[in-house]
């Protein structure tokens, strides 16, 4: 959501970056364990680009939007005490059973193209690396408000796609919606410790985060922020089954793996925010233009 609205307000795109620099931190941990073989690491397969995953990723887009932030962003502003969003679990069980219902077809999926050692999988790596320095050297130090460098956002996108990167290749079914996922009726998929410990993990970081930096603040919610997480997370629930995957395994899992349908459903979820945003803020302005 972030990165859609920097886009939407053609500000430097500091988090759109940064999250190519965490997808290309991610590419260069978890190829290279897999290429070694290193705890059974694997790579997330690629996909198409067909019609469910555009559907999926536009629905996830919309999704994101309605609820006001992202999966990721769910968690950070739970642990700022948002506690509407208590009620995203149930919007995302929602739309992942609608979606398994009404699916039609199979996804096509294949190894990754760089799943093995191979010359493109090297020159694959070579771009990662120039993508990471670019990527650091544009979030640390470029703006006019910044006179010296800064490089804490930037090792904070390192470390994003450093842990995301392992976590994808040792155990994939780690997230927040793969928990949930994996537990409804028609998946019935164990999720392991793992996937409770992370999640688990991810809620106690935010907290943390939040009570260091004095975020912390009740905010209990209301009839209409429980509707917004519930709808929002039901669009981002078909998207999830559908793509497959939310923001964190694209940005993570599906482009560090050049797969064409995590690629594209990445942008395309992203410039679907952008344009919802250009919608509601003309539609704003019109209400705010009437006589009245």
């Amino acid at each position: 959501m972030v990165a859609a609205h920097e886009l939407h307000r053609r500000r430097p795109p500091r988090m759109f970056i940064g999250f190519l620099a965490a997808s290309a931190a991610a590419g260069l941990v978890a190829v290279p364990m897999v290429w070694t073989g290193t705890l059974g690491a694997t790579l997330a397969p690629s996909t198409s680009i067909n019609f469910l995953l555009l559907i999926g990723a536009v629905a996830f887009g919309l999704g994101a939007l309605t609820n006001d932030t992202c999966l990721l962003g769910s968690l950070a502003r739970l642990g700022d005490g948002e506690m509407r969003l208590l009620a995203l679990p149930l919007g995302l069980a929602i739309g992942i059973l609608a979606a398994d219902y009404c699916r039609f077809g199979n996804d096509a999926t294949w190894p990754s193209l760089i799943s093995r050692p191979s010359v493109t999988g090297v020159v694959t790596l070579l771009v990662f690396l120039v993508v990471l320095v670019l990527a650091l050297v544009f979030v640390s130090i470029k703006g006019v408000l910044r006179t010296t460098p800064d490089w804490s956002f930037g090792a904070s996108m390192i470390g994003l796609g450093i842990t995301g990167g392992l976590l994808y290749a040792l155990s994939p079914g780690w997230t927040f919606a793969e928990l949930i996922q994996r537990g409804l009726p028609l998946r019935m998929s164990p999720v392991g410790e793992v996937a409770l410990t992370a999640v688990m993990s991810s809620i106690a970081g935010a907290l943390a985060a939040s009570v260091r930096q004095g975020n912390l603040r009740l905010q209990l919610p209301t009839a209409n922020g429980i509707l917004r997480s519930v709808v929002g997370g039901t669009l981002m629930g078909v998207g999830i089954a559908l793509i497959p995957g939310g923001n964190d395994e694209l940005i993570l899992a599906g482009v560090p793996t050049l797969s064409p349908g995590g690629m594209a459903a990445y942008l395309l979820m992203t410039m679907t925010i952008v344009f919802g945003f250009a919608a509601r803020e003309k539609l704003f302005r019109r209400r705010l233009s009437r006589p009245r």
